[in-house]
């Protein structure tokens, strides 16, 4: 909440309680996102294209998610948390894993029930256990995840939501050509991305959904992941 308080300081006219990404000027955008990269925390993005994806159907995915049209947010979610948890899991102590929990915290979305996802959680973490997940490339780190740890909220209740809604604001207008593309905010977060062992952020704390070759982007969209360390050979 204090780092929100301090961001909305440097504002004038404020009307609304709580911030989006979206509805800022430019220069408020910009402000925030500078103030935000000075703090100690992290942030991870999953981007899709949900054009590559339209129509198609994972019955693998269905079986673990549930049926419906959640399916493919819940992936995503796993996406994301595949990476978070071993963030999470790699600064609890050896002798104390299994004790610290993680909060997830949902900001709240029509059409999608909390319920589901959680039940979502405990198939996956019942795959793990039994060496039969699907697709085994990564898993979540199970030592830091409660399912019953799970909080939806809206945005406007949560100091945290409004921050994480900057970096993925941030994002959106980087790659969304119909809105007012620009990516010099989601650069602004470089600092404070998540990056693998070997120190890349892409994989890590950007991860694509297909991969990046596959996506079909063009040009302009290319630019933000070529900035977080996709070589341009590999379109």
């Amino acid at each position: 909440m204090e780092w929100m308080k301090e961001i909305k300081a440097n504002f004038t006219n404020v009307n609304s309680p709580f911030l989006h990404f979206k509805d800022l000027l430019p220069r408020k955008k910009e402000i925030a996102c500078n103030l935000i990269v000075q703090k100690p925390c992290r942030f991870f993005v999953v981007a899709s294209n949900k054009k590559n994806i339209d129509g198609w159907k994972n019955e693998a995915a269905e079986f673990v998610s549930g049926k419906g049209s959640a399916w493919l947010y819940w992936w995503l979610a796993r996406l994301l948390l595949e990476r978070v948890t071993a963030f999470c899991e790699a600064r609890v102590p050896v002798s104390q894993r299994g004790q610290a929990k993680i909060l997830f915290v949902f900001s709240r979305r029509g059409g999608l029930k909390y319920v589901d996802f959680r039940d979502y959680l405990k198939r996956l973490h019942k795959q793990s256990r039994t060496n039969s997940l699907h697709i085994k490339k990564r898993d979540l780190c199970w030592s830091v995840v409660d399912e019953e740890e799970i909080l939806v909220l809206d945005s406007a209740a949560r100091a945290g939501l409004q921050l994480s809604d900057l970096c993925a604001g941030a994002f959106f207008q980087a790659l969304e050509q119909k809105s007012n593309f620009d990516t010099q905010y989601a650069k602004l977060f470089k600092p404070r991305m998540a990056f693998s062992k070997s120190g890349l952020i892409l994989g890590e704390g950007l991860k694509t959904m297909p991969e990046l070759h596959e996506m079909g982007l063009t040009v302009k969209q290319r630019d933000i992941f070529e900035f977080y360390g996709y070589s341009p050979r590999g379109w």
